[in-house]
């Protein structure tokens, strides 16, 4: 792992905030549907939370690798939880509280993913 490993973490995540972006924009100006406009709406919420952080991460000192891969697996293990956050809301039968679920699930499952990746490049 090169010793640019948080600057090329941060610019990844920015990239699926912007890629989450464009869906939501898609999303949100195609759709009235109960279920959807909450899905993209906190799809949106997640994607300025993720350009957020990457972009201050980005911007930030480099982190000592060990410290960066303590937080990607401190983050693993949050990802999880919204992972199973993200499922209760779903399975809910209010269309507002499936369309966020879905949206948590969705972005949680993906940062597990990336999240666990990254730590174990690292």
């Amino acid at each position: 792992m090169s010793e640019l490993a948080g600057e090329r973490i941060a610019q990844q995540l920015l990239l699926w905030a912007l890629l989450s972006l464009g869906g939501v924009l898609t999303g949100l100006w195609r759709t009235q549907h109960p279920f959807w406009r909450p899905f993209w709406f906190m799809t949106g919420v997640w994607a300025l939370v993720n350009a957020a952080i990457a972009y201050a991460g980005w911007l930030g000192a480099e982190p000592e690798l060990n410290r960066l891969r303590e937080l990607l697996w401190i983050n693993v293990g949050l990802d999880l939880l919204y992972a199973v956050v993200g499922l209760v809301l779903w399975r809910s039968r209010k269309p507002m509280l499936s369309g966020f679920g879905l949206a948590i699930l969705i972005q949680g499952s993906f940062l597990f993913y990336f999240d666990l990746v990254h730590a174990l490049q690292i």
